[in-house]
């Protein structure tokens, strides 16, 4: 959740307080009442009031984000404020950028589109004006649409830039920087969207790439970035601040990356905060493009482990440099495996066929079957997983399968337990997952050979003996807690296996058991007041119980909160029938540690037999489910 605005301007003030309530930024603010509604048209007022200084107004930039948001009797109380301004004004540049808002709150683009247009006559500068236009052309258009606008969407751009590099670091321009990049329509966006619409054509002439593909778009995004880095990220490490590897020539024997990576360490830097001066982009790009040339050898690349954790955080510039260098060198050398995977980590799931061909052409690489499966599991890849580590380090395929748990939730038990819902249909597939398991297990006990106690393993064995019945083994290696409250299985390796008995505390100091439940079908709703994605899932949640409570359906609310009035009145406020599980520790709640849960809201949805069917089903998505299994 973004930080709070330091000012005391009211809608800062209004904004800050939204925070302080738990209100994410993607929440309905509905239940604003008359005092504060009426402050706000007051508000409004006196920036309508202000006029336009400096091509543009003084309404707050992310207004767009809140007009949808606010009660719906709001929205003809704005119309009719600004109406009042253009009747004696018809100019009056912020009552029509007003109207703007509603207009496109109320309305299609068709529709809204005259309003839009007047805007951009009068105030063509105004940052606010700037915002909305990128926010509805990511509406509109998603992450693959069209291209059409984009001429309109470079003019915001540049708009918003110019505006935001004559700032200082005050209240608005930090809205301003939030709200753009929620928007996520950036240079870089549109690069790999205009890059997206060629990718079906790859193996056809540049020639004819060229004709599709206006190259002045791709030009135009790249000058935008330089743009958009004086605008938003005024604030780099300085120079003097970088590790001397980057300021002199190293020993060529010295891994530059593997060094780099120490000195984030040893200078207490943690992964996604970490920024690269332009004397250290230069530095790793050199690396990075050696390693690319160096091409493929005994199966495997010179590039660095680990490349789906890092290169993603690169700076946008740097990430085009590398894109298009990779690029250049897989048309001339469509059989360099570096190159194929280094796009393949960039561009990801934008239509490039990249990663099949990394996993061809680096035939010894574990880590690119492992980018691939996290993406998309699927036996055949979890097979050339395990084989690219066969006659390797015993603590090669340990590494995989802890990461498998930790990070994919999909593993040789999973699949294998799905398999085993139609196991007539399956045979085939079936006697493929069991030499799998088999190579699991025993790289779990290697493990504890030399780490007797090592968590890991000790969880792994207990799934596998799970998954094929061995009750008895089963039962000697438990799911449990894990000391650090940071190391837990991805919640998605819990899918399959039997909901464990399991005792608790709720909110009237009454005890309760799993097994007080056996029989009926029962949603574990993991949630707090302070999250603001957990209170819009309340009415899909209150449907499902009224409809279907009746049927043999139970919810169980589990809270992460530590306040206990507040809860209660949370409960009451929303009328919510099923019982809360608390216990006031927060994320150190024991059934939350139990269970690894490590995101709010977690909605586990568990059978009758008490087999874990789901543990992310939201929205309607958990009626329909329910509806289907309960009739």
């Amino acid at each position: 959740m973004r930080k709070e605005y330091d000012a005391t301007d009211f809608w800062y003030t209004f904004i800050n307080s939204l925070h302080n309530q738990g209100i994410s930024s993607k929440s309905d603010i509905t239940e604003l009442n008359e005092e504060t509604q009426e402050k706000l048209l007051n508000y409004f007022k006196t920036k309508i009031e202000e006029g336009i200084v400096d091509g543009e107004t003084a309404l707050p930039p992310s207004l767009s984000d809140y007009f949808w948001r606010f009660p719906k009797e709001m929205l003809p109380k704005i119309r009719l404020l600004a109406d009042t301004f253009l009747d004696s004004e018809s100019e009056n540049g912020a009552a029509v950028l007003l109207l703007t808002y509603v207009a496109y709150t109320e309305m299609d683009f068709s529709e809204a589109f005259p309003f839009v247009e007047k805007s951009i006559t009068l105030l063509p500068k105004d940052p606010g004006l700037n915002l909305l236009l990128l926010h509805k052309y990511n509406k509109s258009h998603g992450s693959f649409g069209h291209i059409d606008g984009i001429p309109l969407i470079y003019s915001a751009l540049e708009n918003i830039f110019e505006w935001a590099k004559r700032q200082d670091n005050s209240a608005r321009y930090q809205e301003v920087k939030y709200f753009y990049h929620r928007t996520r329509v950036t240079p870089y966006s549109i690069y790999t969207r205009l890059k997206s619409f060629d990718a079906r054509n790859w193996e056809k002439p540049k020639k004819d790439r060229s004709s599709r593909i206006a190259q002045g778009s791709i030009e135009k995004c790249r000058s935008l970035l330089a743009e958009e880095q004086a605008a938003f990220h005024k604030v780099n490490v300085q120079e003097l601040d970088d590790p001397s590897i980057f300021r002199n020539e190293i020993d060529e024997n010295i891994d530059l990356w593997d060094t780099y990576l120490n000195t984030l360490e040893n200078r207490g830097l943690s992964v996604p905060k970490w920024k690269l001066t332009p004397n250290v982009q230069e530095k790793l790009l050199d690396y990075f493009k050696t390693r690319i040339e160096a091409g493929v050898i005994d199966g495997l690349t010179t590039l660095p482990s680990q490349l789906p954790k890092y290169v993603p955080l690169f700076p946008n510039a740097m990430l085009l440099e590398l894109r298009e260098f990779a690029e250049e060198v897989y048309e001339k050398q469509p059989e360099n495996g570096a190159a194929a995977k280094m796009l393949a980590v960039i561009v990801q799931k934008n239509y490039y066929p990249f990663i099949q061909q990394a996993i061809t052409l680096v035939s010894n690489d574990a880590e690119i079957c492992f980018f691939a499966f996290s993406d998309n599991p699927s036996l055949s890849l979890l097979e050339k997983l395990f084989e690219r580590t066969h006659g390797k380090d015993d603590l090669e395929l340990y590494y995989w399968l802890t990461k498998l748990y930790k990070e994919v939730g999909s593993t040789p038990c999973s699949i294998y337990r799905n398999l085993m819902k139609n196991p007539e249909g399956n045979t085939e597939l079936i006697e493929r997952c069991k030499p799998l398991i088999t190579q699991a297990k025993h790289a779990f006990q290697q493990r504890l050979a030399n780490e007797p106690d090592d968590w890991y393993a000790l969880r792994g064995l207990g799934d596998i003996y799970e998954a094929l019945g061995e009750t008895e083994l089963a039962q000697k290696y438990p799911w449990k807690e894990h000391p650090d409250l940071q190391v837990v299985w991805n919640q998605k390796a819990w899918v399959g296996r039997k909901l464990p008995d399991f005792s608790a505390t709720d909110l009237d100091g009454k005890s309760i058991s799993y097994s007080d439940y056996h029989g009926k079908m029962l949603v574990l709703n993991f949630c707090a007041k302070w999250c603001g994605f957990c209170e819009p899932e309340i009415p899909y949640l209150k449907e499902v119980y009224e409809e279907h409570h009746d049927k043999g359906l139970e919810i169980i609310g589990v809270s992460l909160d530590e306040n206990e009035a507040e809860l209660h009145e949370y409960i009451e406020e929303h009328n919510i029938p099923w019982i809360q599980i608390f216990d006031g520790k927060g994320w150190k709640s024991q059934l939350a540690r139990y269970f690894g849960i490590n995101f709010l809201p977690s909605q586990w949805l568990i059978d009758r037999d008490g087999t874990i069917l789901s543990v992310e089903t939201r929205n309607e998505q958990l009626g329909q489910i329910v509806k289907l299994l309960l009739g």
